[in-house]
């Protein structure tokens, strides 16, 4: 069989079953809790008809439900299409009938008027991750097959539905595992919107290389100065921040040490290079969605 992403993950979680795989504010999942999550999510999916090749809005909030649920769709055969629940109901709706969805994965932050469009599965993570049988994917499951579908920003237009294949993903995390050398001690973090496609790149590196990752609250994502109290508290090694963001967490003052290592930026064209002093790289990178998230990627130095 190809490898493929749900694949490498489950590889992750009989490797290290008591390590963390995801946590936010509310909870600590350890990647045996995040697989036997995924697996029952994607048994209920089975059952609404999710198989290869089936579109499933996945509108959660960031946060480790986020995680099952994307990880659940791809466990049932599935296409995740990524859905962020603060945009507009309109923008949600049209975007959700666009893709073809027959299913919506969510959680309680999910808009109603979305919840009527198909049958709804809640990400429920508020009881024990009790075993059940493991979820392979049907027998056609190849690199060839979609992974995931995530509109543009409708910049230049209508937002456009662009498909990713399973072969594209996995070189993405391939090159970002190599570029950043990315270990299971590893502490990464989910701060892109979910309807971003830089969420992506948050997401399966990590969880394919046995590292974790660590999602902030809303108002810590927001002001730079508790955000980078928040990192630091976190023993976060790599992170993403939008460009924007990322100047603005530049312009604070920071420690002349720190385990952050790595700050990944993109998004927006980025307007001022480091300061001297700080204890990390700053990393500015480019692509299209259609290039899989990145298509360049290089060092800034200071000044």
């Amino acid at each position: 069989m190809s490898e493929r992403v749900e694949r490498l993950v489950k590889v992750a979680a009989t490797r290290w079953p008591g390590a963390v795989a995801v946590s936010d504010s509310q909870r600590v999942l350890t990647y045996g809790e995040l697989d036997r999550y995924a697996d029952e999510l994607g048994w209920k999916l089975r059952s609404l008809g999710v198989d290869n090749g089936v579109f499933v809005g996945l509108c959660v909030e960031r946060s480790a439900a986020l995680v099952v649920g994307a990880l659940a769709i791809l466990k049932a055969g599935g296409v995740y299409v990524a859905l962020d629940p603060s945009y507009p109901q309109e923008r949600l709706t049209s975007m959700f009938r666009d893709s073809g969805a027959v299913v919506l994965v969510g959680s309680s932050g999910t808009p109603g008027a979305l919840r009527s469009e198909a049958p709804f599965v809640d990400v429920d993570l508020d009881h024990p991750a009790l075993p059940v049988a493991g979820l392979g994917i049907g027998v056609a499951g190849g690199g060839n097959d979609v992974a995931y579908l995530i509109y543009t920003s409708g910049s230049s237009g209508a937002p456009k539905g662009v498909m990713v294949e399973h072969r594209s993903l996995l070189n993405l995390i391939r090159w970002h595992q190599r570029a950043f050398a990315l270990t299971p001690a590893d502490r990464g973090t989910q701060i892109a919107s979910p309807g971003f496609d830089a969420a992506v790149w948050e997401i399966w590196p990590y969880l394919t290389a046995g590292a974790s990752i660590h999602v902030p609250p809303d108002e810590i994502r927001a002001d730079p100065a508790a955000l980078r109290d928040w990192l630091l508290a976190h023993e976060i090694t790599i992170s993403f921040v939008p460009t924007a963001l990322a100047e603005t967490v530049m312009a604070v003052p920071w420690p002349s040490r720190a385990p952050l290592r790595c700050l990944l930026t993109g998004g927006d064209v980025l307007s001022r290079p480091p300061p001297p002093g700080l204890p990390f790289d700053l990393v500015n990178n480019y692509g299209v969605t259609e290039a899989t998230v990145v298509s360049t990627s290089g060092v800034i130095p200071p000044g």
